[in-house]
């Protein structure tokens, strides 16, 4: 029969390094700033990718209503048309220079993070012929 070695007890097995304790979070630490910084930035900017779409949307529906009804109501058209979040939009209408009409809609961005000082604006403009 063989000898058993010997048990060691379960902590001298994992040896202990103490000058690492807290690495993790100090890497986090310096890290989370960063993460933060690029969710909020793909967040508005998805933010920015929807409400051009939406102003392209408002800005079609009040050129089809100035095409068919020669201004009268293009401007209520399109504010309607866009979503409440989007209501300090900036919409003109006008005669373009081919006897036709044209509705445009204007909105600054950052849209969501206000307090960053860009001075950015999302425009469409959409021309309609006078039919």
């Amino acid at each position: 029969m063989r000898p058993t070695p010997p048990r060691r007890p379960l902590l001298d097995r994992v040896p202990r390094r103490d000058s690492d304790r807290g690495g993790p979070l100090l890497e986090f630490a310096a890290m989370f700033p960063i993460l933060l910084m690029v969710c909020v930035l793909a967040i508005e900017a998805f933010l920015a990718f929807v409400a051009v779409e939406r102003l392209e949307s408002a800005a079609r529906a009040g050129a089809r209503v100035a095409g068919s009804e020669q201004l009268a109501g293009a401007e209520t058209v399109a504010r309607e048309a866009l979503p409440p979040w989007l209501d300090d939009a900036t919409i003109t209408s006008g005669v373009n220079d081919s006897d036709g009409y044209y509705v445009e809609v204007s909105h600054p961005i950052p849209i969501v993070f206000s307090s960053v000082g860009l001075d950015l604006t999302l425009t469409r403009r959409v021309d309609m012929p006078h039919v």
